[in-house]
């Protein structure tokens, strides 16, 4: 059995608001002088953190990391070698003052702690178990997605017995085109957009709904006459009704007649258009 070695440890922290403190352990660091190693390990996935806070910019966090990890790369290097190149500090301390600013007041390192290990590397893994990952979610909740919403969408209208008045529709534009998976005509094109803001992070909610405005914006120049509802579900994580809040004002900003559903308004719009399609049907008829 190897003989145990003091090695020395730090937790890396995000801290998110510098004027509350609130952080996230995000990353461990774990050097052992009398066996030459040094190594980090580093949260690379956005999830838990948005889950922390909403508000959270995911690209820079990810950008924030990935160059924490090419920092610390070189380093690595050096002390996992067996050639004698490079220089080598003698302090975990003078190693995380050497690659992180003092006052990069994203990233903080905790005070150093000590121990005693035969294993350094399952000694590290062991760290980044006890305090970065111990909380994550061993299994994830199903997010609802646009599928989910469309499915369930087409099986009330299949209830309703008028699934058979809609059909997919594309709306094509000079440059560009979009599929609608359902769309009814009575002189103008009704065309129905399920929508699932169900995200993690506030980023991505605000992205998709830019994303949507985008595509009907790209075909506003069709020659054929069109009105879209959209049909949207809210996000169930905690901390997201503001983002969700702003990506319904974003796509209330349609350059076209627009109306907006929520997923529990559904039997309102499916009132309104069997109406429609008995009263034009006893028209037509």
């Amino acid at each position: 059995m190897k003989p145990r070695v003091e090695y020395s440890y730090s937790i890396l922290k995000y801290v998110h608001d510098v004027a509350t403190g609130e952080f996230v352990n995000v990353g461990v660091a774990l050097h052992c002088r009398k066996d030459n190693y040094f190594n980090v390990s580093f949260r690379t996935t956005v999830g838990r953190i948005s889950e922390f806070f909403p508000d959270v910019k995911t690209d820079a966090f990810r950008l924030l990391m990935k160059g924490m990890n090419k920092r610390f790369k070189e380093l690595r290097d050096i002390y996992s070698s067996p050639m004698n190149f490079g220089e080598k500090c003698d302090s975990l301390e003078d190693i995380i003052r050497s690659i992180t600013p003092k006052d990069d007041s994203a990233l903080v390192w905790s005070k150093i702690s000590v121990g005693l290990s035969s294993e350094p590397q399952q000694t590290l893994e062991k760290l980044y178990a006890r305090y970065v990952t111990k909380y994550d979610h061993k299994k994830h909740q199903p997010r609802r997605t646009d599928e989910d919403v469309w499915r369930s969408f087409k099986k009330d209208l299949a209830d309703r017995q008028i699934l058979n008045e809609f059909k997919e529709k594309v709306i094509s534009g000079n440059d560009d085109e979009v599929k609608f998976p359902f769309a009814w005509k009575n002189g103008l094109w009704h065309c129905i957009e399920p929508l699932s803001f169900d995200l993690s992070a506030a980023d991505s909610i605000r992205d998709k709904a830019h994303k949507c405005l985008g595509q009907i914006t790209s075909i506003t120049d069709t020659s054929e006459n069109f009105k879209l509802y959209l049909l949207i579900s809210k996000p169930k994580g905690k901390g997201l009704d503001r983002a969700f809040h702003r990506a319904v004002n974003i796509l209330e900003k349609m350059p076209i007649p627009t109306e907006i559903f929520f997923e529990d308004q559904k039997s309102k719009l499916i009132d309104q258009f069997a109406d429609q399609i008995s009263t034009h049907n006893a028209i037509v008829n």
